[in-house]
């Protein structure tokens, strides 16, 4: 990932590329920001514009651990 640094930005939702309607980071200010998401040697995302599909990724399984699963909830 690429990051400019002097970027100020206020982040929205449609700035995520996310199949969702809703972020906890909508509206957060912050200075830098992310211009170019390269994976694996391909460009995925450059200056906003999504440029990967979701067969670029790869499924890696992963498991919670049982004593993480018995333990309560905070």
């Amino acid at each position: 990932m690429l990051i400019d640094p002097a970027l100020n930005k206020t982040i929205a939702l449609s700035d995520l590329h996310a199949d969702a309607d809703y972020s906890i980071w909508e509206g957060f200010a912050c200075q830098g920001y992310p211009v170019m998401t390269i994976l694996r040697g391909k460009v995925i995302v450059d200056n906003g514009r999504l440029l990967g599909s979701s067969s670029d990724g790869k499924w890696l399984p992963r498991r919670v651990s049982g004593d993480i699963l018995s333990r309560p909830a905070l």
